[in-house]
């Protein structure tokens, strides 16, 4: 058999055939005039294109492998990667400058996007654009962080972004509360020396009280500082996309902050979370432009602060117990005795805890401690406890229930004749503290209630009261109260629709004749 070719096509077309047809190879090659080489070839190639499938790209070029500045740290960057998987290129890239290497940033980008597949794009949604210094946006995220000391504390953090140049602020708090709202407010401010005429903010109850359909209903409190500062508030409910900006600062602080960070307490938190502000975030560049070099345009569009900013501390009431001590949060900080069983102001900001006296001089200063620690501070020694003496003042006793009633009065000498000096001194503090609860004439009724049926303990009183009394509240915060008592008398009143026919009446009433008086004419 002989057969004739005239293109590669051909040949590979003839090969294929021949060779289906059962022909070997070395006939194949006879008839063909092409070597066994070829034939073998070109069936190799025929079953690969066969198995492998289209495409209209052409195969990239193999090229030799090359050596990169980071092959050295690539245990390094798998270590970081299997511990903190969502951790960003930039934050790998400031771990392995600090332990020496000497590479850029798109060499660690590029190598992270080799090791860890991109994700999947997703659509952006449209965000509000404002001009510069006309809007800025805030919210609140918790985070539970283990300290090296072994403890853990979950914190509130705070986050305050102009939105036009995407400047941020970010502080650490305690709890999410109003006062601590309005102290990051005024960090934030200090931070960029003005503020935005506007703030965009979920339903946060610090600022939105409640809802009336689409209308949000304020906190007082919090209009006073907006008032003091100019902003103009701005709730929203319901919208995902209202506050793209600062729900994306969160992302980048839990992606770029938080992993491979170790901290020590809140205080190293909260340092090392003002050095990534200035020294990382300030500067990094986005589209070629920082967000310190979009907030230069931004600036002289702020609104300028006030010469004195708002108090942001909360003011309340506490009744100083028996033994000289008031208590807040699970602490409790010294007072002079001569305050002694008196209901005291106390002032407390985000550092420091100030003690007023009853006619509102302040008695004592003290740096506000962690909450719940169960400690007793007194570090400028008001109340020393000699060895083997009791700090409980018998006659102070004495003198505060004689002033509370005749009841109580009556009843502290049964008490101190029913139990020891010891019992029945702890007896007669417990009592005292139920003024914190209760009105002190309900306890004096109570007391008087106890000496008729003889019940001589403080358990028996508070159930007393519990049955016969309503308890009250002190007044926690001042400004809040006096809102409450707003919203309890306008609040909730509801303005019925009026009879229509009242209204159908007043024009005939307008027309009706006005009769003469003492013989004057409608004129006179």
């Amino acid at each position: 058999m002989t057969a004739y070719w005239r293109s590669r096509e051909e040949l590979v077309h003839q090969v294929v055939m021949l060779t289906a047809q059962g022909m070997s190879r070395r006939a194949i090659t006879r008839a063909l005039k092409v070597s066994r080489n070829t034939i073998k070839k070109i069936l190799r190639m025929h079953a690969r294109d066969r198995d492998a499938g289209h495409s209209a790209l052409a195969a990239p070029p193999v090229r030799a492998p090359r050596s990169w500045k980071i092959d050295a740290y690539r245990n390094r960057v798998a270590e970081l990667l299997a511990r903190y998987p969502d951790i960003t290129s930039q934050r790998v890239l400031e771990i392995l400058k600090d332990e020496g290497f000497q590479g850029g940033y798109t060499g660690v980008k590029k190598y992270m996007r080799r090791v860890r597949p991109a994700p999947t794009p997703t659509p952006s949604l449209e965000a509000p654009i404002f001009g510069p210094g006309e809007m800025a946006e805030n919210d609140w995220s918790p985070y539970t962080l283990m300290y090296t000391t072994g403890l853990s504390e979950t914190v509130q953090l705070f986050s305050y972004v102009l939105v036009y140049s995407t400047r941020k602020s970010f502080d650490v708090f305690g709890s999410a509360d109003l006062f601590a709202l309005m102290d990051g407010h005024e960090r934030a401010f200090a931070r960029f020396g003005g503020c935005a005429a506007g703030c965009k903010y979920d339903s946060q109850k610090p600022v939105v009280l409640r809802w009336e359909g689409n209308q949000a209903i304020y906190n007082p409190r919090y209009l006073a500082f907006a008032a003091h500062y100019g902003i103009r508030p701005a709730a929203v409910r319901g919208k995902p996309n209202a506050k793209p900006r600062v729900e994306r600062s969160f992302w980048e602080h839990e992606r770029s902050f938080l992993n491979g960070r170790s901290f020590r307490d809140r205080d190293d938190f909260a340092a090392q979370l003002a050095d990534w502000l200035d020294r990382v975030v300030d500067p990094r560049k986005r589209h070629g432009q920082s967000a310190l070099d979009r907030f230069r345009d931004e600036a002289p569009h702020l609104l300028p602060l006030p010469k004195h900013p708002y108090d942001t501390a909360r003011v309340t009431y506490r009744l100083c117990s028996i033994d000289g001590y008031v208590e807040w949060l699970g602490n409790r900080y010294a007072v002079p005795y001569d305050h002694v069983t008196d209901f005291l102001p106390l002032r407390i900001t985000q550092t420091e805890l100030f003690v007023y006296g009853p006619n509102l001089e302040r008695v004592a200063c003290y740096a506000l401690r962690p909450r719940g620690r169960g400690e007793k501070i007194d570090p400028h020694g008001l109340h020393p406890r000699p060895q083997g003496r009791s700090p409980i003042d018998v006659d102070k006793l004495r003198a505060t229930f004689e002033q509370m009633g005749e009841g109580a009065a009556a009843f502290l000498p049964q008490l101190s004749a029913a139990h020891p000096t010891r019992v029945w001194t702890h007896h007669a503090r417990q009592i005292l503290l139920l003024r914190a609860r209760y009105d002190s004439a309900d306890v004096d009724a109570a007391l008087a209630h106890a000496v008729r049926f003889g019940a001589m303990d403080a358990s028996s009183v508070e159930r007393i009261l519990a049955g016969r009394a309503s308890p009250r509240s002190l007044d926690e915060y001042v400004a809040e109260d006096t809102a409450k008592r707003i919203d309890d008398a306008l609040g909730l009143v509801v303005t019925r629709p009026r009879d229509l026919a009242e209204y159908d009446a007043l024009p005939l009433a307008a027309r009706r004749p006005v009769e003469p008086d003492d013989g004057q004419d409608e004129n006179g």
